[in-house]
């Protein structure tokens, strides 16, 4: 079916009626689904067995709690040919995953899977108005295959008729705008932070605003409300969140035009659970994000503890009018990735984020957590362009407005240590790391 079919078909679906039909066809793959998985995945035919399960007792997605089992990212990293469901000669792509923390975890993919992610990402595209006119400056890492998002993008676009650049993200900052001038990028694709320092360096000899880009999408890592307004402001563009793991295939949600949440693919079925107990919550409330894939043959996933914080929204049309799926707001953060700091604070990197992306001159940074004795001690490494004259203090009055914990506990109850603050050179952080950079580390026992 041509691109065009498909967007006709998504938007008739955008409406009350509409999602009830996309529910019941959604249902129809997950039985079929579940079938095939409890038969030709090693992993799961023994977690069937084990269980006493029956796939005929999973009929639609509000069935799912009824198999009485999760399955881990520490289970697919141990043995992920245990969870491969076709034969070996019919997996055309076999991709680390690129998490920040632990071991690799190895999806596999067909050439089924592989064309039906491609096709998510064009029609996902199309339906922002993506097409033959627009040229797409690509710059997420490549030469990686731990990493496929640029190559997959690119392959999404291709097939829209887009001129595509696979730019990556080793180039200099000059070398990125001079492409963009010659060719006339109308898009760009990046990690937050990338982009964060391109832009941050870029608009102090460029005009940015006059490179004519319509389109920023950010993806691979959290980012914050005052990035998206800083990059808005600096490129006269708008900026769209995205968000997959390579364990749902790249590409399972995005923002659309209203900036209502973010649609998931129609091939992903979604639970939110409290991360402690596994109970399911409510639409609407915040806890871990649990997919289920729905048309996967190599590596199907039940019921995927991503570890990510996130809600799902209301089961009701989206103001787009574009799209019938089921939404997802905004990555909050991750369960594996909260910090307790002082005297028993929880914290997020999303507050790191809030708090120090909007100084101008900040290009990244990453906060290193130790901890000596009984106090923790937090570094800040700041990459700084231009002159470093008082940014220390705003830097640490920021954090201060951010974390309203943090002076107590540094000059009154003292189990946090003084701040550090590091200045480096643009560019010191993604040269640590060819894909993502890890915004909060804690180096602290456990």
């Amino acid at each position: 079916m041509k691109q065009a079919s498909y967007i006709t078909i998504y938007r008739h679906l955008a409406n009350r009626r509409g999602r009830q039909l996309l529910h019941g066809y959604q249902d129809t793959l997950l039985r079929r689904q579940i079938a095939y998985t409890a038969q030709h995945s090693p992993y799961y035919r023994d977690k069937f067995a084990q269980l006493g399960l029956h796939a005929r007792a999973i009929r639609t997605a509000r069935d799912l709690p009824a198999l009485g089992f999760f399955t881990f990212p520490s289970e697919l990293r141990a043995d992920p040919a245990r969870f491969l469901a076709v034969p070996r000669e019919q997996v055309v792509a076999a991709i680390p995953s690129s998490g920040t923390t632990g071991q690799a975890k190895i999806v596999y993919f067909t050439k089924r899977d592989w064309d039906s992610i491609q096709g998510t990402i064009s029609v996902g595209m199309a339906i922002m108005g993506v097409g033959p006119a627009d040229v797409a400056q690509i710059l997420f890492a490549y030469g990686r295959p731990a990493w496929p998002s640029g190559y997959l993008t690119q392959a999404g676009l291709e097939r829209l008729g887009v001129l595509t650049l696979p730019a990556g993200n080793a180039l200099t900052v000059e070398q990125q705008i001079e492409m963009m001038q010659t060719f006339g990028a109308t898009l760009i694709f990046s990690t937050p932070s990338y982009l964060h320092r391109l832009t941050v360096e870029a608009r102090e000899r460029y005009d940015l605003r006059s490179l004519g880009v319509r389109i920023i999408r950010l993806g691979a890592e959290p980012w914050s409300e005052p990035l998206r307004a800083l990059l808005q402001d600096a490129w006269g563009a708008q900026v769209y969140d995205s968000y997959g793991m390579i364990e749902l295939g790249v590409a399972a949600a995005g923002e659309c035009r209203a900036l209502a949440g973010l649609h998931v693919s129609p091939y992903v079925l979604v639970e939110v659970v409290d991360p402690q107990t596994g109970e399911v919550l409510p639409r609407g409330e915040l806890g871990e994000l649990v997919y289920t894939t729905i048309l996967r043959q190599a590596t199907p996933l039940l019921r995927y503890r991503s570890g990510d914080l996130g809600r799902l929204l209301p089961d009701e049309v989206c103001p787009c009018g574009e799209v019938a799926t089921d939404r997802i707001s905004r990555i909050a953060g991750r369960t594996d990735d909260m910090l307790i700091l002082g005297t028993g604070e929880n914290t997020f990197p999303a507050q790191f984020e809030a708090a120090l992306t909007p100084i101008p001159s900040l290009t990244g940074y990453q906060v290193i957590v130790d901890k000596v004795e009984y106090r923790d001690c937090l570094r800040v490494r700041a990459e700084i362009a231009g002159p470093t004259d008082g940014l220390e203090a705003r830097i640490c009055e920021r954090l201060y407005d951010a974390l309203d914990f943090l002076h107590h506990d540094i000059h009154q109850s003292g189990v946090i240590a003084p701040l550090e603050i590091e200045f480096l050179t643009p560019g010191t952080l993604q040269g640590e790391t060819a894909i993502k950079v890890r915004r909060v580390v804690d180096r602290r026992p456990r």
